[in-house]
């Protein structure tokens, strides 16, 4: 269990909170009252050398409370197949951890202090369509030096970095709205050839008002360059300078300025399917596309390109 970057604390937010949130799956259709959680997580591996060509490893995790948690192992020989696994049947964490694991027909034992680091705390607001997430996450490593551990009987020999912790704290309130909605908006365009700008392609995606913009010149083999860049659509047109790279080696050929001119080519059309508690309501609004490419050593071509801009929104109703 490795919570140590920010994006795999969030990830175990999510799921922290997903889980309190299914309680509440069979309430009425009016706001529900906020979920909250207030844990600490621990969490534990370990990689061991047993000899003979054989590797331990160990993983394993819980609340700090004793609430929950579990500890397991597995063994593999020297062709990396594995030859033994097993669950603990007993294990502790606080200012130490231990644990014993039946593995096949031998026996791992493990015990070692646990020293908490200093702890990095990080302000959560996220959003989830019309639900809401706030609170504070915390992190600290956990030293686990001066680990003493047996296999079969026979001690194995640990080094200060075989076993190593940490502490996830979740202090959040996540909103429970009467109805979840989630709003999204795309825009793509065909791929399309740039006339007079040899071997070269275009192509538009993003959310309006802001597309991303990739030109491609493949004039063979490995000789392929590039240009791509974020732009804003304001009044129907926008421009981005940039490099002209190298798409292999990435070094700057040329400088590139790409212009971008959008108008409507039809009518918005809108679509709403209701089924099952859900209503899905979309708007999609085609748009032709003309992009003019031209660089600093000369060159120049333009590109007439079918587009289209999708938004969609869902509304869902919880069970009642």
């Amino acid at each position: 269990m490795h919570l140590n970057t920010p994006g795999a604390r969030r990830l175990a937010l999510a799921t922290a909170c997903a889980a309190a949130a299914l309680l509440a799956v069979a309430t009425p259709a009016d706001a529900g009252a906020p979920t909250r959680v207030n844990a600490e997580y621990w969490g534990v591996s370990c990689v061991a050398d047993l000899g003979e060509g054989q590797t331990l490893f160990l993983f394993g995790g819980g609340t700090t409370d004793g609430s929950d948690g579990g500890v397991g192992a597995f063994v593999e020989d020297a062709e990396g197949s594995q030859v033994a696994e097993g669950q603990a049947t007993s294990f502790a964490f606080g200012s130490s951890f231990s644990t014993t694991i039946e593995l096949g027909s031998k026996t791992f034992e493990v015990s070692a202090p646990a020293t908490p680091g200093p702890s990095v705390t990080e302000q959560v607001n996220d959003r989830d369509g019309n639900s809401w997430t706030k609170g504070t996450t915390s992190h600290a490593d956990v030293a686990l030096t001066g680990a003493t551990a047996t296999y079969g009987g026979n001690p194995v020999q640990l080094t200060d970095t075989s076993c190593t912790g940490e502490l996830n704290a979740f202090h959040v309130r996540t909103t429970n709205p009467a109805a979840s909605i989630h709003a999204s908006s795309d825009f793509a365009s065909d791929i399309c050839a740039v006339d007079g700008l040899a071997d070269g392609q275009v192509r538009l995606s993003g959310a309006l008002p802001d597309a991303f913009v990739e030109v491609v010149l493949d004039h063979g083999g490995e000789d392929v360059e590039k240009a791509q860049g974020d732009l804003r659509v304001t009044g129907g047109r926008g421009t981005l300078r940039t490099d002209l790279v190298d798409l292999f080696t990435g070094d700057v050929r040329t400088r590139a300025t790409i212009g971008l001119a959008l108008e409507r080519s039809g009518k918005t059309v809108r679509e709403v399917v209701s089924e099952d508690g859900s209503t899905q309501r979309q708007s999609v609004t085609p748009y032709r596309a003309t992009i003019a490419v031209s660089t600093a050593d000369g060159r120049h071509g333009t590109a007439s390109c079918a587009a289209v801009a999708v938004t969609t929104q869902l509304r869902v109703q919880p069970t009642r």
